[in-house]
């Protein structure tokens, strides 16, 4: 992940959000579009990008791949994850990005907690 204050930069403005080094700001897209972006530096060994639309319901791909550039660099591998069915979480109307810190993948592998939702 990109240095947290260059990303900070870019933003409108944001706040801190407590756990995780966690910061919600706003984002103004080249197309003139803005979203809420919520950024975690390490929620329990994942970077974590989330990204809500204003007036609408989801970023476009264009959009997340603005959203990814501005998070990440070039190089860096970034996916969105499709869960089982048993881990959805309904977090509204987002679409999040999510790369392993320090981009170990092995983190795949192993098997998840299984949590109360």
């Amino acid at each position: 992940m990109k240095d947290l204050e260059t990303i900070k930069s870019k933003l409108k403005h944001y706040k801190p959000m407590g756990m995780y080094g966690t910061f919600i700001g706003k984002y103004e897209f080249k197309n003139g579009k803005e979203c809420s972006i919520c950024i975690g530096s390490n929620e329990e060994g994942w970077e974590h990008v989330s990204i809500e639309m204003y007036g609408r319901k989801l970023p476009t791909w264009d959009e997340m791949c603005e959203i990814k550039d501005l998070c990440w660099d070039d190089e860096e591998e970034v996916v969105q994850i499709h869960p089982k069915k048993s881990h959805y979480i309904n977090l509204a109307e987002a679409l999040h990005l999510w790369r392993p810190v320090n981009g170990d993948w092995s983190i795949m592998n192993r098997e998840a907690e299984d949590v109360d939702r």
